[in-house]
C-alpha cells in the first residue's frame, strides 16, 4: 500500500538523521556515501532516486561552507542564483552518478522545495513537498521531495529552539509513478486512481492511460487524510477490468469492492496512529546502533 511505502521511506530518512547525529551532528561526504550505500536503495526502496543531505547556510557562513565542500570536490558550487537571504543547498546525494545534476542545487530558489523544508524545520517532523520537476531527470517526470530535519544537539523542543539549532535535512526524491509500482500497479487493481496533494494533481490514471477507464463506473469513492504536511485526496472508481470481472456477479462484486475500500480506510487510520511512534522508536534504535559502532 502507498502509505506503507511512505512509512518505509520515512524510516530511511530518520535512519540518515541518526547516522548524522552519531557523527556529532553533521557528516562528511565519504561517511554519507558509506551510510547510503549500506541502505541498498535499489533493492529496499523502490520509487526513490537516492538519499541525500541538504544543509542550511546563511550568507555569513556561505564561504566557509563552500570551502569545506571544495576540499573533496573542487568544482562544487550552488545553483541556480536567486535573491533569497538564505541558502538550502544539496550537499550530498547517493548514488552519485545519476544524481550529479542535483548536487549543489539550492532548494531556496523554488517555493515548493523551500516551504516544505521550513515546515520540517519548524515542526521537527518529516514533510513532503508539492510536485516539482527533478533537475537530474531528463524526462522531466513530476515528483516529490521527502524531508526529515536534523539539529545541532539532537532533538529540539519548540519552534524557536528548532530554528536556532537547525543544521539541515535528510531527503529523498520520490517519483510518483514508481511509488505506485507494485501493490498499486495496473496488474493488481480493478480501479482507476487519482491522487491529489492539497490542490496539486500527483497522479491520474486518466492522464497516464495505465488502466482502461469506465465512463460509467459501478462504484466510486473519495477519501482524504492529512499526512506529512499535505492533504492527500484519493479519487477511486471501478475500471473496465472490474466491470468485465463482475459481469455475472455484479451485486456480490460491488459489495466486496465496497468492503475492500472501507478496509483501506481503516488501515489508513491505523497507519496514521502508529506512524509517528514507529518513526521515533526507529530513530532511537538507529542512534543506539551507531553509538555502539562508534565506541
Amino acid at each position: 500500500m502507498l502509505f506503507e511505502r511512505l512509512q518505509r521511506y520515512e524510516d530511511g530518512l530518520w535512519g540518515g538523521v541518526a547516522a548524522i547525529q552519531s557523527k556529532g551532528g553533521d557528516i562528511s561526504f565519504e561517511d554519507w556515501r558509506v551510510f547510503a550505500e549500506s541502505l541498498r536503495i535499489d533493492e529496499k526502496y523502490p520509487g526513490i532516486n537516492g538519499i541525500g543531505v541538504v544543509h542550511y547556510v546563511t550568507p555569513d557562513n556561505l564561504q566557509d561552507y563552500l570551502s569545506y565542500q571544495r576540499k573533496t570536490r573542487p568544482t562544487y558550487k550552488l545553483h541556480p542564483p536567486h535573491e533569497n537571504a538564505e541558502f538550502w543547498p544539496i550537499s550530498y546525494i547517493v548514488p552519485v552518478a545519476p544524481n550529479a545534476g542535483a548536487v549543489g542545487l539550492d532548494m531556496a530558489h523554488e517555493i515548493n522545495r523551500q516551504s516544505a523544508g521550513q515546515k520540517a524545520r519548524d515542526t521537527g517532523k518529516a514533510q513532503i513537498t508539492g510536485p516539482i520537476t527533478f533537475v537530474q531527470d531528463a524526462a522531466k517526470t513530476p515528483g516529490l521531495l521527502f524531508y526529515a530535519p536534523f539539529y545541532a544537539g539532537g532533538h529540539q523542543g519548540g519552534v524557536q529552539s528548532r530554528r536556532k539549532n537547525f543544521v539541515g535535512m535528510v531527503y529523498v526524491p520520490l517519483v510518483m509513478s514508481k511509488l505506485l509500482d507494485g501493490t498499486l500497479s495496473k496488474e493488481n487493481r480493478f480501479v482507476s486512481l487519482s491522487i491529489r496533494g492539497n490542490s496539486d494533481v500527483l497522479y491520474d490514471d486518466n492522464a497516464t492511460k495505465t488502466v482502461e477507464l469506465d465512463p460509467n463506473p459501478v462504484f466510486t469513492k473519495t477519501m482524504s487524510t492529512e499526512l506529512y504536511g499535505r492533504t492527500w485526496t484519493f479519487d477511486i472508481a471501478s475500471n473496465m477490468a472490474f466491470r468485465d470481472a463482475s459481469t455475472n456477479n455484479q451485486p456480490l462484486v460491488v459489495l466486496v469492492g465496497g468492503i475492500l475500500i472501507d478496509c483501506m480506510l481503516l488501515a489508513l487510520f491505523v497507519f496514521l496512529t502508529r506512524s509517528s511512534r514507529r518513526a521515533v522508536k526507529f530513530s532511537d534504535k538507529m542512534s543506539e546502533n551507531y553509538d555502539e559502532k562508534s565506541d
